[in-house]
């Protein structure tokens, strides 16, 4: 299983971190997912989807966000 976090842009109540959440659960591919609305991140377990299809599912809920990669972003 591979760990991938999201910073998603815009979140601003639990109904977005839920609609956020329930977007990348639907994703093929992803056991397990922990937003954090304060942080404005998505925690993603997952096994083999592209960085891609989980940008998309989150674009899908009217958010934008990106993957962060490393420690400084």
């Amino acid at each position: 299983m591979v760990r991938t976090v999201l910073r998603i842009d815009g979140m601003s109540c639990e109904m977005c971190a839920k609609k956020v959440n329930d977007a990348l659960l639907g994703v093929k591919g992803v056991s397990g997912v922990s937003v954090d609305l304060k942080k404005g991140t998505a925690e993603v377990t997952q096994e083999g989807v592209k960085d891609d299809d989980l940008v998309r599912a989150v674009l899908d809920t009217g958010f934008r966000s990106k993957v962060k990669h490393g420690l400084f972003q």
